[in-house]
């Protein structure tokens, strides 16, 4: 990674998160910062798999949802050294007609999934304007452009934070800071097979005839944070579903 040293990953115990932390260290960052909310234990194999790929791992643990705790994981990260990439990758998905959902349920996914977002833009995006050098990375969904049944608010969590991030691109641009979403669409991971859906069924919709690996979307991921004329675009992977 030219010149970077600090990589912020939320959600990084496992799947995409934790393909993009890795992947990081491969390119040569130095420090891989390792955010996770619950699972201790995976965080952990993350910074085992970061070191043996050359990075320093830090791991810190705060809920997104929480703007108290947002602050006290950049403050951490920031001590390590100035994040010059932060991947916001952590999400939720509780899959079911809306109307028969709880809404605890939903208001989970839009705390984690969009507000998190937010709340990590807040509090380190003016960090990265005062230095002038920084790039804001989102994992979204093509469901965030192609909505489904029974991933209602998911779906408008997605969509928001593409929204978002094409509004604050524009405005961030003049001072160095670039900000874009991937949006992936079927991939092969946990949170993907709690849904319930057979992956066969998954895979019969898709033109490529199977689902991304996560290391395929933090590839891309990283390919984009890494080319400069990238800010405000929504990248899609989907297999040729869209």
């Amino acid at each position: 990674m030219p010149g970077w040293r600090s990589v912020l990953v939320t959600g990084a115990s496992r799947g995409i998160g934790r393909s993009i932390a890795v992947e990081a260290a491969r390119r040569g960052a130095r420090i891989v910062v390792v955010n996770y909310r619950r699972d201790r234990q995976g965080a952990e194999e993350t910074a085992r798999l970061v070191r043996e790929a050359g990075a320093e791992p830090v791991v810190v643990k705060a809920d997104v949802s929480s703007y108290g705790e947002v602050e006290k994981l950049v403050a951490e990260a920031e001590a390590a050294g100035p994040v010059d990439l932060a991947v916001a990758n952590a999400g939720v998905l509780r899959p079911g007609l809306f109307i028969e959902s709880s809404r605890s349920s939903w208001m989970e996914e839009v705390a984690v999934n969009l507000i998190g977002v937010l709340n990590l833009g807040h509090v380190l995006l003016p960090r990265m304007v005062s230095r002038r050098r920084g790039v804001f990375a989102i994992v979204s969904s093509v469901l965030g452009i192609n909505p489904e049944p029974e991933a209602s608010v998911y779906s408008a969590t997605k969509a928001g934070v593409i929204a978002w991030a094409r509004a604050v691109a524009k405005e961030l641009a003049e001072y160095g800071v670039r900000v874009f979403t991937v949006a992936p669409g079927g991939v092969d991971t946990s949170m993907a097979r709690a849904w319930g859906v057979p992956v066969e069924e998954w895979i019969s919709e898709v033109p490529l005839r199977r689902l991304a690996s996560p290391w395929e979307v933090a590839r891309i991921l990283l390919d984009a944070a890494e080319n400069p004329y990238i800010t405000g675009d929504i990248i899609t992977i989907s297999g040729g579903l869209l």
